[in-house]
């Protein structure tokens, strides 16, 4: 009987111990300021980000489940314009924001308005200079845990948009850089998964994005990223949408 009290005597302490190194390792979470501070320096600092006004990106767009493959291009603008263009050969998917309208359209469609909550995620995005480094700008952020994500340690970040979109974000433990991040839509969740960051003009991007969603793995290949000024036609709303 000795032997079974002092087994369980035993239990309880180890039982105790799992505890208290399990709430001292929660307690050891960076805070949100300290995360995004991280994450600023890896990419070259928020002052060489805060003086870009235009950026333009380029390479090709991989739609998997489809096996097909095109170009791809992404233009931004201050505030919050952009323009995006995958060339499939047989049809372009195309997106933009003239900064207030977002619009989207589909291979052999017409475009059309983006739905309320989707343009206001997508300005809220494409804000240019170092806007996205600012943790403030989101309704709610928390770090929640540190956890693998894609084989990586990274710190769990939860965000609330000031839209309403529910997202996780992944910032890696070692580095600092953004992994990825999960989005809740009306449509399922979508998963980006980025990777291969290279300088640019001093600052780090990723130059390989795979995001996925109930239909498969779109993977784009960034080969060039630039920061001069471009052309304000990009941004025009397209026939048939208006403010």
């Amino acid at each position: 009987m000795s032997s079974i009290r002092s087994a369980l005597r035993q239990a309880a302490v180890v039982a105790a111990l799992i505890v208290t190194v399990g709430s001292r390792a929660q307690a050891q979470l960076p805070t949100v300021t300290q995360v995004y501070d991280k994450y600023a320096t890896a990419i070259g600092g928020r002052e060489a980000w805060a003086k870009v006004t235009d950026r333009a990106e380029k390479g090709t767009a991989d739609i998997t489940f489809a096996g097909i493959s095109g170009t791809y291009e992404r233009y931004y603008a201050a505030p919050n314009k952009f323009r995006l263009t995958i060339d499939l050969g047989v049809g372009k998917v195309e997106q933009g924001a003239d900064g207030v309208t977002a619009w989207t359209a589909q291979p052999g469609g017409a475009a059309i308005k983006m739905e309320a909550a989707d343009a206001a995620y997508v300005l809220e995005g494409s804000a240019t200079g170092a806007a996205f480094l600012d943790a403030k700008r989101f309704a709610k952020v928390e770090v929640l845990a540190q956890e693998a994500f894609d084989g990586v340690a990274c710190y769990k970040v939860q965000i609330t948009t000031n839209g309403g979109r529910e997202r996780t974000d992944f910032f890696e433990v070692a580095s600092g850089l953004r992994r990825g991040s999960m989005l809740k839509t009306p449509n399922g969740e979508q998963k980006s998964v980025f990777k291969d960051y290279k300088p640019f003009d001093g600052k780090m991007a990723a130059t390989k994005v795979v995001q996925s969603n109930g239909q498969g793995d779109i993977v784009i290949t960034i080969t060039s990223v630039t920061f001069t000024p471009n052309d304000p036609a990009l941004f025009a709303l397209p026939p048939g949408i208006s403010k």
